[in-house]
């Protein structure tokens, strides 16, 4: 049986839940995900617990957040003067705006609290801290 190689174009369906087991993600009912293994389309832990598998071979696999989407960085929470911010940015609390840093870079930041004067912000991604367990099904390899 053929087995998931670095440079393998690889298709697999694949469920994802957080710790207290809420799916945030799934590909069934739909098309399998398809990467090529080694380019970084992948989260990095995931990628490499894939990389060995053989097709038809289903997966679990849980990935701490330095295997994921990172630890939560509290210094990206910030308070921004809203006059900073373009003026027909749709600023609502729980809504993702995108946002231009100094560096030119577009960020996506939820807004967490604002007034007239002030935006509070979380540059952190939505699962930044969490542990992911991931069900995965290799179904073809290219």
């Amino acid at each position: 049986m053929q087995k998931a190689k670095i440079g393998h174009r690889a298709r697999i369906h694949y469920t994802a839940k957080l710790q207290n087991g809420k799916a945030v993600g799934s590909s069934k009912g739909g098309q399998p995900l398809s990467f090529t293994s080694g380019r970084g389309k992948l989260l990095k832990g995931l990628e490499e617990e894939i990389i060995g598998m053989e097709v038809g071979q289903v997966k679990e696999i849980e990935l701490p957040p330095e295997k994921g989407y990172g630890t939560r960085n509290e210094s990206l929470v910030m308070t921004l003067d809203r006059s900073k911010l373009p003026d027909n940015a749709m600023l609502e609390k729980g809504r993702v705006v995108q946002y231009r840093s100094e560096t030119q870079e577009i960020v996506n930041l939820l807004v967490l609290d604002l007034d007239e004067k002030s935006v509070t912000v979380d540059g952190n991604h939505p699962f930044a801290g969490e542990t992911l367990s991931y069900t995965v099904h290799l179904v073809g390899l290219e």
